[in-house]
């Protein structure tokens, strides 16, 4: 497998994060994979949220916060923490 080729087992939206970033990443392997999973939950949660808004309702029509918002906040969190490792990257 080239370097920069994507590992077939990966989701599509993994995948094209995987795409946007690896010729950037000094390392692939398991740890890259899990910082494209992150950066995919991340872009996913905030399309979610800017498409259906902060407050959504419940299943008995009551509004509440919407559930990507925790998602959001612990693909921030993982992607802190991933930080050191994967700085240069710059990824958003």
């Amino acid at each position: 497998m080239a370097q920069t080729e994507i590992p077939s087992h990966l989701p599509a939206d993994v995948a094209q994060v995987w795409s946007e970033f690896a010729s950037k990443a000094m390392r692939l392997g398991p740890d890259f994979e899990a910082w494209c999973g992150q950066v995919a939950r991340l872009r996913d949660a905030q399309r979610r949220i800017g498409s259906e808004g902060l407050i959504v309702a419940d299943a008995k029509g009551n509004p509440m916060p919407h559930p990507a918002i925790a998602i959001e906040r612990q693909a921030q969190a993982e992607l802190r923490a991933w930080s050191p490792t994967f700085r240069s990257l710059g990824a958003r």
